[in-house]
């Protein structure tokens, strides 16, 4: 009987879309196609094989291609990355991988019939699973991947993240963490790390405010107010004691122009105004609170 390939793919591509992406060849046998007819499917390039006896789908992340060749899905730090969350930028050159812990041996990221003994691949960084759960698809779920976050990278990082997780765009829409995924996330939190969810503050619109926020508050400089607007219009990052303008500004594009006249009608109502590039944020923290520091004595 000749294969109708056109319902072939289709019936393939539904198994991918039912599993999260991610299917093992008993789901596509389960669902009705044949060895053969898998691997003529894999062949004319409708699925992806990182691993022997599993297929994914062709546009899935690099990343993930290479966590479920190591024998896991993505998780931690490249799940969150995944996500559109901020990291740390010196933890984005790891591919981080969560495993079962009843997995046999792993295999390297780049060839899925070398196994590896631990440490082997250095690009790797391997996360066991302790809870035993089973996961859809090729990364870990919000929840699961911002509770291993936080023993993977500084405190200020990991509220970065929930700040943005939990952020309501401006443009309208809804934060990335429902309020079902929050309940989650607070029941299962380690009793360790509660006393920080107090830190978390979801008005912050980038991860430099959560940097500069905390960064300030752990000097003791009081009276910050988030998202302020000195004229009713425009919107600055902080207001500091009340007559100090701080401003983050990111990597996206930023007018000097268009922010030389912003600063310049700030200053005429009465307010200084400090501006951070987000190299100085991320890597000189300390050097831009010892400014801010000094603008506030000036104030006094």
């Amino acid at each position: 009987m000749q294969t109708d390939w056109q319902a072939a793919d289709a019936l393939a591509r539904s198994v991918l879309a039912a599993n999260g992406g991610v299917a093992k060849m008993k789901r596509f046998l389960d669902a009705g196609l044949t060895n053969r007819q898998v691997a003529a499917i894999h062949e004319r390039g409708v699925m992806a094989r990182p691993r022997n006896a599993w297929y994914v789908e062709p546009a899935l992340p690099w990343q993930a291609m290479c966590a479920i060749r190591v024998g896991g899905v993505l998780g931690c730090v490249s799940a969150i990355e995944s996500l559109g969350l901020p990291t740390p930028p010196w933890k984005g050159h790891d591919i981080h991988v969560v495993v079962p812990t009843n997995s046999a041996r792993l295999r390297h990221h780049r060839d899925k019939q070398h196994y590896v003994v631990p440490g082997e691949d250095r690009e790797i960084t391997v996360h066991w699973t302790t809870e035993g759960r089973a996961y859809v698809g090729w990364r870990t779920p919000l929840v699961d991947s911002l509770l291993v976050l936080a023993d993977c990278v500084p405190l200020e990082w990991w509220i970065a993240a929930l700040d943005a997780a939990l952020h309501r765009p401006r443009t309208g829409g809804e934060p990335l963490m429902s309020p079902a995924q929050h309940d989650d996330f607070v029941a299962r939190l380690p009793r360790r790390l509660r006393r920080h969810l107090a830190l978390i503050d979801p008005r912050a619109e980038s991860p430099l405010e959560t940097l500069l926020r905390l960064g300030m508050m752990a000097r003791g400089i009081r009276d910050i107010v988030p998202q302020f607007s000195p004229d009713g219009f425009r919107q600055v990052d902080f207001l500091v004691r009340g007559r100090l303008i701080v401003e983050a500004d990111g990597k996206a594009y930023h007018d000097p122009a268009e922010d030389a006249v912003r600063d310049a009608r700030f200053r005429r109502l009465g307010y200084r105004v400090l501006r951070f590039s987000y190299e100085r944020i991320v890597d000189d923290l300390e050097a831009v609170l010892d400014e801010i520091e000094a603008a506030i004595a000036a104030l006094d």
